[in-house]
């Protein structure tokens, strides 16, 4: 066992960290106050082939492993969490969907533009009345003849969907009548396709999030991602890893955090000391920073779990729960420890890292989801051992 990156991780995560560093952070609270996309930022990141980072060459991606991406993308979000989450759903909800579930027509047709950055790619999944429970979907799919080997028409209303009007192809999830929810594939500047509210969030400003209407949007039998009535298979199997996207995110928050807390109990002094000196404010700063790193093992675990081809469905979940926790944490004893300047948004990023921490214990599932998934699997797993012959081990999942 051993926790050491390769020269090619470590190249990448360097390489994200100095554009982090350089071309992010001087602008995120410009960003965050006028609700701005970064446009700019994204087709640089094209230009550095960090769209399609963890797509395979053939497809146009750069090729690299999924740890690798998971390293850009913590750099990223450590300078702004709303460009992280918009190339978290770029990737893990975008296109890695149509890599996991797409036929070999799908893949050539669909993928190149995504890995390039020509197209940014989002996920429609939720709805007015739906979040968790995905299977309620409410959007519907009615079979249709009236064009060539046939299709659908897709009518309905998805909610908050992350890259929203600034993305050019959609992963959309809609009930096909007496078959179930289906997945496909649809251009975003299909007839029938608009865009509705543009939402108003607490944090991560920058990642635009949109409603999209469908109103009889015609999706051809060619563009069915997966098979149909399948759907809520590939929506779930895109949250296994997207998750890990968000842990991720929620990693580089905590970690900006983290250094902006320590570096000014450094500096500042109180009764003749800095107050890091005082025992209130340093093991504050210790427990932040174990929270920190036990996350960011967590996170890597899951990644490299995915990279060696195992499920992740329970690794994801740890991940993304613990995570998202220690991000909301250490940015809530940030703020305490920076106080009043902590508190002013034109005296430094700790404010706005703390409403960015908000939304990783929401999206992508929320935090008792991920508990629900854990502990059924635990429920599982132990009742299983229970049921087992006397002699045979318990298998337990490690790093190594």
């Amino acid at each position: 066992m051993h926790f050491r990156l390769t020269d090619e991780q470590r190249r990448i995560r360097d390489l994200a960290a100095e554009f982090a560093d350089r071309e992010v952070a001087p602008g995120a609270a410009e960003r965050d106050a006028t609700d701005t996309y970064p446009r700019d930022l994204f087709e640089k990141l094209s230009e550095m082939d960090f769209m399609g980072l963890c797509v395979p060459g053939e497809y146009g991606g750069a090729g690299a492993d999924f740890l690798s991406y998971v390293l850009a993308l913590e750099e990223l979000s450590r300078a702004d969490a709303g460009v992280g989450v918009t190339l978290a759903v770029h990737t893990s909800a975008g296109t890695l969907p149509i890599l996991l579930y797409g036929d070999e027509d799908q893949k050539r047709r669909w993928v190149p533009p995504l890995a390039s950055g020509e197209k940014v790619g989002c996920f429609m999944l939720t709805e007015p009345g739906i979040g968790s429970d995905a299977g309620a979907m409410e959007a519907t799919a009615e079979r249709t003849t009236e064009r060539g080997d046939g299709g659908y028409r897709l009518s309905g209303h998805k909610q908050w969907i992350t890259n929203g009007r600034v993305a050019g192809t959609g992963i959309v999830f809609a009930r096909v009548p007496e078959v179930g929810p289906t997945a496909f594939i649809v251009p975003m500047d299909a007839p029938g396709l608009s865009f509705g509210k543009h939402a108003k969030k607490m944090g991560v400003i920058s990642a635009t999030t949109d409603d999209v209407h469908l109103d009889g949007v015609f999706v051809p039998e060619k563009d069915v991602l997966g098979e149909p009535g399948k759907g809520l298979r590939v929506a779930l199997g895109t949250l296994d890893p997207g998750r890990i996207g968000i842990a991720a995110q929620a990693v580089g928050i905590a970690e900006a955090a983290f250094r902006h807390a320590a570096a000014f109990a450094a500096e500042r002094k109180t009764f003749g000391k800095a107050i890091g000196e005082h025992q209130a404010i340093a093991f504050k700063l210790a427990e932040m920073q174990v929270e920190v790193r036990a996350a960011r093992l967590l996170t890597y675990e899951a990644a490299w779990l995915k990279d060696a081809g195992e499920r992740v469905t329970e690794a994801g979940a740890r991940a993304k729960l613990y995570a998202s926790g220690v991000a909301n944490r250490v940015a809530y004893e940030a703020l305490q420890i920076l106080g009043g300047r902590g508190y002013m948004r034109d005296e430094g990023p700790v404010e706005r890292l703390y409403r960015d921490a908000r939304v990783t214990e929401i999206y992508e599932g929320t935090s008792e989801i991920q508990k629900l998934v854990l502990s059924r699997a635990i429920l599982k797993e132990h009742a299983a051992s229970l049921e087992a012959p006397a002699g045979v081990e318990e298998e337990r999942t490690v790093v190594g």
